[in-house]
């Protein structure tokens, strides 16, 4: 009985040693899936770049007056434009792009509008999903279409649940305070140009017939396609869905923006990241919600422009946020300078 009982805890102790590695070596192979799946993405722009001649839109804003996290004011997002580059063709031949995203009537913008949008925004696509985001596989509400009281943030249609995904383009970069530079008009755009990244916002009311301010393509890259991101990660907790990122729609979840905050590539955590970022004001909690992290050991991957993917540590340099008197490699640091085109700092990914 002793003999036995001498092998039953040598056995304990041996399977005990053995599952962490067990452990680290599935999260390893999650880490590796991840990687494929973003340089995929990378791929896939580039051939959209080739036919293209230029990058997709991070969305395109119809600027039509409603609140710019609605979708009803938008027509498209990188994640529905890369569709026909990532074998998804039949998917993409669902979208009408005369019509926003909510649209679930065809004919009802134009006679001949077959377009089945809204049900193009519900589908899962799995890969825009990382195997170590907790949160994928699941629907919820954007926050920005549900009020936290439950009922809707518009009137202009009915919210829908939608599949929570992994992956966020790379709208630029910010100095703190309100300083976001996610678009080509507004406040940053006018201000701080050169801190944009490339799938950002454009406006256009009708993007068949209006021109975009700002298109980027790989001439516009000034800061080089190597020293640039266009994807990074952003997870969320199943039991924490604030600002959750989808695929299909919600700008204001969908694409990041680089912030000069410690808690960028923690932002997971929630509460960790507003305790690192401060409360004094909602500003603060936008770090958060526009932010990058991953459920990786240590770091995330990022998908640079020229398509080939690093995993970035979460030690990076992200900043100090704005001063007058600061450069901008002061201001956002390397992480902030890697997710803008023309920032004039000519920072290598690490």
């Amino acid at each position: 009985m002793v003999e036995l009982l001498v092998v039953i805890a040598i056995i304990g102790m041996l399977i005990a040693l053995l599952l962490p590695a067990v452990q680290a070596a599935r999260e390893a192979a999650r880490r590796m899936q991840c990687s494929n799946k973003m340089k995929q993405l990378g791929i896939a722009c580039h051939n959209y770049h080739d036919t293209q001649q230029q990058f997709p839109f991070g969305s395109i804003d119809r600027n039509n007056g409603e609140s710019n996290t609605c979708l009803w004011r938008f027509y498209s997002m990188w994640g529905v434009s890369i569709l026909p580059f990532i074998e998804q063709q039949a998917a993409y031949d669902m979208y009408f792009g005369a019509a926003s995203l909510e649209n679930a009537t065809p004919g009802a913008v134009n006679p001949s509008n077959q377009g089945r949008n809204r049900e193009l925004a519900q589908m899962r696509m799995t890969i825009y999903e990382c195997p170590s985001d907790t949160g994928v596989g699941i629907r919820s509400y954007p926050s920005t279409e549900i009020k936290d009281d439950g009922t809707p943030a518009h009137t202009k249609y009915t919210p829908f649940e939608q599949y929570q995904t992994s992956y966020r383009g790379v709208a630029g970069a910010n100095t703190g305070g309100s300083w976001w530079w996610d678009s080509d008009g507004g406040a940053g755009g006018t201000v701080r140009a050169y801190m944009r990244g490339i799938l950002h916002t454009v406006y256009a009311v009708n993007p068949t017939t209006d021109g975009a301010k700002s298109i980027e393509s790989f001439a516009s890259v000034s800061d080089g396609t190597s020293n640039t991101l266009i994807f990074v990660e952003r997870h969320q907790p199943k039991v924490q869905i604030r600002r959750a990122t989808y695929w299909s729609s919600v700008p204001a979840n969908h694409l990041y923006t680089a912030s000069p905050k410690s808690a960028t590539l923690i932002s997971h955590d929630w509460e960790l990241c507003l305790l690192t970022c401060g409360q004094s004001s909602p500003i603060d909690t936008y770090f958060c919600g526009r932010s990058a992290g991953s459920y990786h050991p240590n770091g995330n991957n990022v998908t640079v422009s020229d398509a080939s993917v690093r995993f970035v540590s979460n030690n990076i340099d992200v900043g100090l946020g704005w001063a007058a008197n600061r450069t901008n490699l002061q201001m956002i640091g390397i992480w902030g300078c890697l997710c803008a085109i023309s920032d004039g700092e000519v920072a290598a990914v690490p």
